[in-house]
């Protein structure tokens, strides 16, 4: 049997790539083997991003699965991360020193969603990015779309019945940071799964750059959703990551960046997109595309004068 050690200090600034990195040799354990994992919340100056939190969920959660035996301490503390119910998670035990309020219409745990709750995911997040009055109402439109899009590739491509989101909205910065990700079969062998000999052939990267191409899918889908995504991001001046398998792409609108390493077992799909840099959804739909009327819609159903909700 094989021990693994891996620590993580949250004080330290890292990427997700530089996270999954961590977890580099653990992707060797097998049944019976153990893991000791230490988070440290310890530093001073403490700044926690759910998404970071959430690459850490899906990877102990799939090492469980395959029955590592996986211990953890935490040094130090995060309210933030006890209340997006992260400690939680991971099925270790922390006191609160704080009294729980309802997150409805303030903030996105971390959450798991399936074909029948990632709608309601949806609406929640909208109802909290609606609210906060200097994100441009472009912003507002085309995250909406993306949102369910991405979600929905989960559900049809990846082989799992369920994602898992995590969502930052940081006011002052005027940004948003947003990750959905699952631990399912990942981008190149849901396109390999189509059967299209242009498919067989390619690695892992060239996977990920063509799975942002317009019109590309493993056949249960039109192949539409990453890529508005990602001319979202680039009109927007944010930032796209897109990881699966050992590759990591990372897209902005300046460059497009393929890194080779750390394996990661499914997807993960992660937006830092600027609030207030607005993007003209006809750059990105088609012509006869809805979408200011699709989120008009929402907006008069949640918010309108006859809503009971509020």
């Amino acid at each position: 049997m094989s021990h693994y050690t891996v620590y993580i200090n949250f004080g330290e600034d890292i990427s997700h790539w530089g996270l999954v990195s961590l977890f580099n040799e653990v992707h060797e354990a097998s049944e019976g083997d153990s893991m000791q994992l230490t988070i440290d919340f310890s530093a001073e100056s403490l700044f926690v991003y759910a998404d970071h939190l959430l690459v850490v969920v899906i990877m102990v959660q799939h090492l469980r699965i395959l029955g590592v035996n996986v211990k953890i301490d935490i040094l130090g503390s995060s309210e933030y991360a006890s209340r997006v119910n992260f400690f939680h998670l991971l099925e270790i035990p922390y006191d609160e020193r704080f009294i729980r309020q309802l997150s409805r219409g303030r903030f996105i745990e971390l959450l798991r969603f399936d074909a029948d709750s990632m709608y309601q995911l949806q609406d929640d997040l909208t109802m909290i990015i609606h609210q906060i009055g200097n994100i441009a109402i472009e912003v507002k439109q085309l995250i909406f779309y993306c949102l369910i899009e991405i979600m929905d590739n989960v559900i049809v491509h990846s082989g799992k019945e369920y994602g898992w989101l995590a969502a930052q909205v940081f006011p002052n910065r005027r940004e948003i940071r947003l990750v959905i990700c699952d631990n399912g079969i990942g981008v190149l062998e849901s396109l390999r799964s189509s059967e299209k000999e242009e498919f067989q052939a390619i690695d892992g990267a060239a996977a990920l750059e063509k799975c942002l191409q317009r019109g590309v899918t493993d056949g249960k889908g039109i192949g539409f959703g990453l890529y508005a995504t990602s001319e979202f991001i680039r009109h927007n001046k944010g930032d796209l990551l897109l990881y699966s398998g050992s590759y990591c792409l990372e897209f902005s609108e300046s460059a497009v960046v393929i890194r080779d390493g750390a394996n990661w077992p499914g997807t993960v799909v992660a937006l830092r997109i600027r609030t207030d840099i607005p993007v003209d959804y006809k750059n990105i739909m088609p012509s006869h595309h809805t979408l200011p009327d699709d989120y008009q819609f929402f907006i008069d159903k949640f918010f309108g004068e006859d809503n009971e909700l509020w």
